[in-house]
């Protein structure tokens, strides 16, 4: 065997460890996400426990394709139900406020207000730039360490995996998601991702 083929495989296992350890990291984040959000998510707006303070986690209300996002209004939809049937009295949206795009809560509030749900219960949170920032600033600024989280499942999960670390007592409504399955691919590739990430923020790295 010449020098040349023996780096080559050389370095051929050392790629396949590589993305071993990539598809283990991933597998196991994801399973530890899972885990955390096990039994504290609801669909069922009858169903869904009681909370003082909700947080419902901003996004903008036009897609990338131009047209109105459905996981912006299914996240409207929701919190609206959830009030109406008193399920929390007060309300943190937290979001990114870009100015040059969208301030993802004050386009929330806009959208809540015209479904019926006063604005003097809301609190806008424009720093929420990543679900991290969201959650622990709900404890930090806004004192709430018993909270509601209203998103989509895939983020829901996510979102109780960091509260839980962070020492939020937390449960979740599941809004509706996207009707398109293209969409719905993409999400779940990109919150792989996001899991990875999400794993080590809980650890404080």
């Amino acid at each position: 065997m010449s020098k040349k083929t023996s780096k080559a495989k050389k370095m051929l296992w050392i790629v396949l460890f590589f993305v071993a350890v990539c598809i283990t990291a991933i597998i196991g984040c994801n399973w530890a996400v899972k885990a955390a959000a096990d039994g504290r998510m609801y669909t069922d707006v009858s169903k869904t426990p009681e909370r003082r303070v909700a947080l419902l986690l901003g996004t903008s209300p036009i897609g990338r394709s131009g047209n109105p996002n459905q996981f912006f209004l299914r996240r409207i939809d929701a919190t609206a139900k959830l009030y109406k049937a008193g399920k929390f009295s007060k309300l943190i949206i937290s979001g990114a406020n870009r100015p040059e795009e969208f301030n993802e809560p004050e386009e929330m509030k806009a959208a809540l207000v015209r479904q019926g749900v006063p604005g003097s219960i809301m609190e806008l949170d424009g720093e929420g730039f990543r679900t991290i920032n969201s959650i622990v600033r709900a404890k930090d600024v806004y004192g709430a360490d018993s909270i509601l989280i209203i998103s989509q499942e895939f983020h829901n999960e996510r979102a109780l995996f960091l509260a839980k670390h962070k020492g939020i007592e937390a449960v979740a409504f599941n809004a509706g998601n996207t009707s398109s399955r293209r969409w719905r691919h993409k999400m779940i590739l990109r919150e792989c991702l996001a899991r990875v990430k999400a794993t080590y923020e809980a650890m404080g790295l």
